[in-house]
């Protein structure tokens, strides 16, 4: 194994991810990639927040997306992980993950179970769930 995808959105199930994602890199010595995916269109409260900010949803959401990758990067170094980089990318969580996944030559991806789009997951199906059934390498949901 030489490559390993967290995808990454700063839920608790996430920061267990990332702690075994982090320890699973250490183990085979493998490079760890972190990914957050940004929503394509960001929900009606974000935009009315920024226009009454006088600022673009990125400059609301680049911050907040930072410290949550860094938090990822600090547990999953805390947990062993040596190489380590990160991402940012925009669209559907699952088909960026995909996509990710197949074009980096990822040997597996690590993702928590629940995210926080809970309702939206149990109507439509989770990210991990699609993954599960998707993805061309193994999935590893943690829970």
């Amino acid at each position: 194994m030489r490559k390993i995808l967290l995808a990454y959105d700063g839920s608790p199930s996430a920061d267990r991810a990332a702690a075994f994602a982090g320890h699973m890199a250490h183990v085979a010595d493998a490079q760890l990639d972190i990914l957050a995916v940004l929503a394509e269109k960001p929900d009606k409260d974000l935009q009315a927040f920024s226009r009454a900010e006088g600022t673009t949803v990125g400059d609301i959401l680049e911050p907040m997306v930072e410290a949550r990758l860094a938090q990822a990067r600090q547990t999953a170094k805390k947990a062993g992980a040596r190489t380590i980089t990160t991402q940012v990318k925009i669209g559907d969580p699952a088909e960026v993950i995909l996509d990710c996944a197949r074009s980096s030559g990822t040997d597996a991806v690590v993702v928590g179970k629940r995210g926080h789009g809970r309702l939206k997951g149990l109507l439509i199906g989770s990210v991990s769930q699609k993954l599960v059934s998707l993805c061309e390498c193994p999935v590893i949901v943690v829970p």
